[in-house]
């Protein structure tokens, strides 16, 4: 039912895996097995999302390609927003705000 049965290990307890896990798989085969470790939950984390995607119906975001020669600067976008008149923002607006209400 439960994995621990009360609650998450502590430091002492994280120490004693860590000697433990130290002693069965000595210092050479230890950095292995985390990387293993690691490489597994990133596949998971990756089929997790995939998961959720299909799910929920989003498409997959796309893959953004740095320009050659640049690393980790992206360039500022520039919008430019129409510009309206004095007299097309006098037309639109209403002259008298109840009339607008009654209306």
């Amino acid at each position: 039912m439960y994995f621990f049965a009360f609650g998450m290990p502590a430091a002492p307890e994280w120490i004693f895996i860590g000697i433990l896990a130290l002693v069965l798989f000595g210092p050479k085969k230890l950095p292995e097995l985390a990387r293993g470790l690691g490489k597994a939950l990133a596949e998971l984390q990756k089929a997790k999302e995939d998961f959720h995607r299909e799910i929920t119906g989003v498409p997959p975001l796309p893959k953004i390609q740095q320009p050659d020669g640049v690393q980790g600067v992206t360039p500022p976008v520039r919008v430019e927003a129409p510009e309206a008149s004095v007299s097309e923002v006098a037309t639109t607006a209403p002259s008298n705000p109840s009339e607008e209400k009654q209306g």
